[in-house]
């Protein structure tokens, strides 16, 4: 009797956990996906033996799969003195290629002369990244936007009798020039050449968006930048296009001849791209059309987006529809906004966990190719006259800051998601070449799931030959009452078997969290079944294969190993931390080591020279090695491995310096900031003015003008000084403040924090000053 009460309760009490777990299964496709070879006209090889190819589904580089991974970064935005450390900072990010724009209007400015010096130097800028083995797509135009004055229109084109963005052949005849000139600078520096320039963009966003001319009236409504024929069809920023477009063969006529014009310029590259969203004409099968997602627009009121949602994103891009065959071309998300440019009215903000959301969502379904508008920020150059901007004002920008909240900042200091990034580029890097064939496995609810669901999971997986990964994403934008997703199993029925994750018990996805959990993984022979844990990098260890993942938020490590293809122990549960190394031996008797770091350390983890660098600090690397780059502080603690130190903590640290400066106040508004000494240390990368404010716009002026402008968030005003050295020893840089006012349009942006008290009206005040000075600490790599 006894028994079987025990026996009954038993029962009793595994129905009732398995009523309150969560099952969540996703089904291998009975086959699989098919992938078109040689219907494009795209690849090209190198000299050296080099080749990139271009199927239906991804590129290829050398023969094996890849999943580029750009950030955009403008040489005309930035000191060129400056270019090459910003260059290595992106590389060690993870990122790598770098798209750039040409602007035209920053080149020709004067009809007929062309400028191509100083930090207009476009071939000494592709040179660095040559330099530095990073390949470059150069963006040509002629249209650009990039929140610059008339789109990179030159302010003297609106003066001639002709119709832009057409083949009118009055513009053709200016669009030639510029092709040419462009061609004569970047001669010898292509892919074909053994240069590194591997892609080019034609247009950008052609018969979708424009910007507006900025030569207009107060009041007068935009005249917008485009072909006659296309001004009722044309989009305010990046958007769903549900019109009709009445003259798209004109468009897509427009673009073919744009491409034939750069390649008779010698622009010849492997890879050309054309935006593809919201209906933008493309280029048949001669150019990969790029898909966008902004989860934070400051063109549109704030709402929760689709872009956390789990899709086929090859088969449904991003603002579909589209007029394009989608499944002859890869899924290429080129603009993901990790960052967005503020404007005065709409100052919205971009957290790391938004970033890296959107990139584990975008990744899951099925993108290959994954690229940052912007990944690094910058300043707009002034007109020749030093007064007039040449940012896109009628649309509300900053008269010279494109910061953009990206992930290296206006002064290439690290944004919020710079780590969140980096920490995904790892696994990219590491690991595309088994991602990128992996098709989309989607659950069969996961179009029922709408943005403000915050019950059912997201999650999607991207699998071949029943190996792959899961993806799953907690986050939402605009979403401030997120919950936990807790007492889940994932169940995977693969064609050989059924994996249960975990194989007992449960896990918790905490809100706001991104999770990409591996599942038959291949490790030299030894296979994972599956981990509750993030793969993040793999190095090699005095010749075994050392796989470092990292424990997610909520989740308890597990590794389980099939026991057919290792010897002995196959479940480890190791304690996350440097002290959690465990290896297997294969049957083959291979070696193969593993462990597993916090999500801080993986956070602060870096790939240098083939080795994992963990520091607070960032990271700059050198020929001979690496610096740290510290802000404020003179020492930083770091771990280098494999090393002769193992996993032990080590120091490096250089000379303190303290510059001495004044700062002087003329009431509420005004003041200046001036240096005794000048601003040079060896030690020192860059010397950053922290100014924190309280108001509404601040701008900064040396030599009676305008040099740089900030509109306010509720971060402090962050400046990078070495740009100003000499100019500083001449005079003191002077500010002036405008007060914040409640009626602000833009307070639906900001925390709470960041909003002040307006009992007692506007408010502007400089609360601190402050130099903050970015050590460069040079590490041992032994």
């Amino acid at each position: 009797m006894k028994r079987s009460l025990l026996i009954l309760v038993a029962t009793l009490f595994a129905t009732v956990a398995t009523n309150a777990q969560k099952i969540h299964t996703l089904t291998a496709p009975e086959q699989p996906k098919t992938i078109y070879e040689g219907g494009l006209k795209l690849g090209g090889t190198s000299p050296d033996g080099g080749s990139i190819e271009v199927n239906s589904y991804y590129v290829s580089m050398d023969g094996k799969p890849t999943i580029p991974i750009t950030g955009e970064f403008h040489y005309s935005r930035y000191p060129a003195e400056q270019w090459e450390q910003e260059i290595l900072k992106i590389k060690a990010g993870g990122v790598n290629v770098i798209p750039t724009y040409v602007f035209w209007s920053l080149h020709e400015e004067r009809e007929g002369e062309f400028n191509w010096e100083g930090n207009l130097n476009l071939r000494r800028f592709v040179e660095l990244c040559g330099k530095h083995d990073m390949p470059v797509l150069v963006r040509i135009g002629p249209f650009c936007h990039g929140e610059i004055r008339n789109g990179g229109f030159p302010d003297w084109l609106f003066t001639k009798p002709l119709d832009v963005r057409s083949n009118d052949p009055n513009y053709l005849k200016y669009v030639k020039r510029l092709y040419d000139e462009i061609g004569r600078q970047l001669e010898g520096l292509y892919y074909k050449d053994g240069g590194p320039i591997i892609g080019c963009q034609i247009e950008n966003e052609h018969q979708h968006s424009s910007a507006p001319w900025a030569i207009n009236y107060p009041g007068e409504p935009k005249d917008n930048t485009n072909a006659t024929y296309d001004a009722d069809i044309i989009m305010v920023g990046v958007s769903v296009q549900d019109q009709k477009i009445p003259m798209a063969e004109l468009g897509n006529i427009h673009m073919r001849t744009l491409k034939r014009m750069a390649e008779e310029a010698g622009i010849i590259t492997p890879l050309y791209t054309a935006t593809g969203w919201g209906m933008a004409a493309v280029i048949d099968n001669e150019a990969i059309p790029v898909t966008a997602a902004y989860t934070y627009p400051f063109w549109s009121r704030p709402s929760m987006s689709q872009f956390m949602m789990f899709k086929n994103i090859q088969l449904e891009p991003d603002y579909s529809p589209v007029r394009y065959d989608t499944e002859q071309f890869p899924s290429f998300c080129a603009e993901m906004g990790v960052g967005i440019q503020m404007v005065y009215g709409r100052r919205p903000i971009v957290e790391g966990k938004a970033a890296e959301a959107l990139m584990v969502r975008t990744l899951g379904s099925g993108a290959n190719g994954i690229g940052y508008y912007m990944y690094h920020g910058g300043s707009t150059p002034l007109m020749s006259d030093g007064i007039t901007s040449n940012q896109d004002e009628p649309m509300g920008m900053p008269k010279i800051s494109y910061d953009y909240q990206a992930p290296l900042g206006e002064f290439g200091q690290e944004g919020r998601m710079f780590r969140n990034l980096r920490l995904l580029h790892n696994f990219v890097n590491d690991f595309s070449d088994i991602l990128a064939p992996m098709e989309v496995v989607l659950p069969e609810n996961y179009r029922q799931i709408t943005p403000d669901n915050r019950t059912d999971l997201r999650y999607a997986a991207r699998m071949k030959d029943d190996s792959g990964f899961v993806f799953m994403v907690n986050f939402q934008d605009h979403d401030t009452e997120r919950i936990d997703q807790t007492d889940l199993v994932l169940q995977l029925n693969l064609h050989g078997e059924t994996l249960r994750i975990p194989s007992s018990g449960t896990f918790t996805l905490p809100k706001d969290e991104s999770v990409i959990l591996p599942f038959n993984f291949d490790m030299n022979g030894g296979v994972l079944k599956y981990a509750t844990a993030q793969l993040l990098m793999k190095i090699d260890d005095k010749g075994a294969e050392h796989y470092i993942f990292f424990a997610p938020e909520g989740l308890t490590p597990e590794f389980v190993f099939d026991k057919k293809t290792v010897r002995g122990k196959s479940v480890f549960k190791p304690r996350a931390g440097i002290g959690s190394t465990f290896s297997i031996t294969t049957r083959a008797g291979k070696t193969v080591m593993v462990t597993t770091l916090t999500r801080e350390q993986a956070l602060n983890s870096s790939k240098v020279n083939g080795r994992i660098l963990i520091t607070e600090a960032g990271v700059l690397p050198q020929a001979d090695g690496v610096k740290l780059l510290s802000m404020g502080e003179e020492a930083a603690d770091y771990i280098l491995y494999p090393s002769s130190m193992g996993w032990a903590v080590q120091t490096a640290s250089v000379e303190e310096v303290r510059p001495e400066f004044t700062v002087n106040k003329f009431g509420s508004r005004r003041m200046t900031v001036g240096f005794r000494d000048k601003l040079h240390a060896p030690q020192v990368l860059e010397y950053y003015l922290r100014v924190d404010y309280t108001g509404d716009v601040g701008m900064a002026f040396m030599e009676n003008q305008l040099v740089l402008d900030h509109f306010y968030f509720g971060d402090a005003w962050m400046i990078g000084l070495k740009r100003f050295e000499d100019r500083l020893q001449r005079e003191d840089m002077s500010f002036y403040f405008r007060p914040l006012r409640s009626n602000a349009s833009y307070l639906i942006d900001l925390p709470k924090e960041a909003i002040p008290d307006f009992s007692k009206g506007p408010v502007c005040k400089v609360n601190s000053v402050e130099v903050v000075p970015e050590y460069a600490i040079p590490i041992e790599m032994n």
